[in-house]
């Protein structure tokens, strides 16, 4: 025999005694002389498979809660504990829904102990190949360098989640903000230990948040509120979105919305909130087949985003909208105008911010889905029988 020859040979019986341990390895076995780690290898195939990597959990308790007795059985007398298996619940946001705070759970299972962690990395992740045929949708991801060293970071204290981005967040539209916060806060809320959740960007600043006053920093565990300095958006009056049903509604806005008629029609009925604090008097809820659809404002104290309100003359609005509104007759009045902001966003396509004027002043702001917000008398001119 050749040298070449016996070269050759020793390099296919080491080639196949390699291919043996690693054969060997995969099932668990002790082989080539080292013990194999399962609970490494169960790890590591997780997140190969996930493509994320996992990080400590910001909160024992948290990880802890979402242990069941049947699924951290005690390890056997000189066996190896196995990983413990928690699941955890991701919720995606509805393709098809025009309301931000349509969202849909799904399951997933890790051994990793931060449960939470895990559960926003799926999030960011998106939604299975399966379950985008069943409508679920994906939020933004965050893109671009890092200031932390990674996608995110969570801290838990006092029943408060603080889920910080360390790379930009980018949204089409103030719509699709809102469903990123609402994926993002139902996600987190699913655990007992949290009770309020502040979402900040790469900066610090609370997420989608346009006032520029960063209003998610002042909150403590105590949700938000509906009162006269709430913020009137879009898509929504301060915690109150349009597409919530009343009790929705009514829990976001810590006062239960109660309708005007004795005899709410479920087609179509106007609601206003049962305590009426001050700047809120002249507040209704547009509920059209179970969901608010139109919010009118005819206090003078709630500001837009932009900063208008009730009051103001039909110059500082346009001054503050810098000619992005339309101006058109309002029906049945010889001066009154209607100035509407249309968004430029495909997501918030069907939504319209409205002020009605008497030719000088602001008297109301509408906010709303079409064709809702742009029903002169409400829901006076929806035929029950007709829709």
């Amino acid at each position: 025999m050749t040298f070449i020859n016996q070269l050759n040979l020793n390099t296919q019986l080491r080639f196949h005694r390699l291919v043996g341990c690693v054969l060997v390895s995969v099932v668990g076995l002790t082989a080539c002389g080292q013990p194999i780690n399962q609970s490494k290898l169960s790890t590591q195939a997780l997140q190969s498979e996930t493509e994320l990597s996992e990080t400590d959990s910001p909160d024992a308790e948290l990880s802890q809660a979402e242990i069941s007795p049947s699924e951290s059985p005690a390890p056997t007398s000189g066996a190896t504990a196995s990983p413990v298996q928690r699941r955890v619940q991701v919720f995606f946001p509805v393709a098809a829904s025009q309301a931000p705070t349509v969202v849909r759970p799904v399951w997933r299972t890790t051994s990793s102990p931060g449960v939470a962690q895990y559960a926003i990395a799926q999030l960011i992740a998106g939604p299975t190949s399966s379950e985008k045929q069943q409508g679920l949708a994906a939020i933004p991801r965050p893109s671009g360098s890092s200031n932390c060293g990674q996608d995110f970071t969570i801290s838990i204290n006092d029943g408060v989640a603080e889920l910080r981005f360390c790379k930009k967040m980018i949204h089409g539209g103030i719509l699709d903000s809102a469903r990123t916060r609402s994926a993002l806060e139902a996600t987190l809320k699913q655990f007992s230990t949290v009770s309020y959740v502040r979402i900040l960007d790469q900066n610090g600043n609370c997420l989608g948040d346009e006032s520029g006053e960063n209003i998610c920093l002042g909150k403590g565990s105590n949700p938000e509120k509906l009162t006269s300095l709430s913020q009137v958006a879009i898509n929504g009056f301060g915690p109150v979105m349009l597409g919530m049903t009343v009790s929705e509604a009514s829990q976001a806005a810590g006062i239960d919305l109660v309708p005007l008629s004795s005899n709410p029609n479920p087609v179509c009925a106007s609601y206003q909130p049962a305590k009426t604090p001050e700047g809120l008097g002249a507040t209704t809820f547009m509920v059209r087949n179970g969901r608010i659809a139109r919010i009118d404002i005819g206090d003078s104290r709630p500001k837009t985003v932009s900063g208008a309100r009730v009051g103001d003359t039909e110059n500082q609005v346009k001054s503050l909208y810098s000619g992005r509104l339309q101006v058109n007759s309002l029906p049945n009045s010889a001066q009154g105008h209607f100035l509407t902001f249309v968004p430029t966003s495909q997501r918030d396509r069907n939504l319209r911010l409205k002020f009605a004027t008497d030719g000088n002043k602001v008297t109301e702001i509408i906010i709303g889905q079409l064709p809702e917000v742009n029903y002169i008398e409400g829901c006076l001119d929806i035929v029950p029988g007709g829709i």
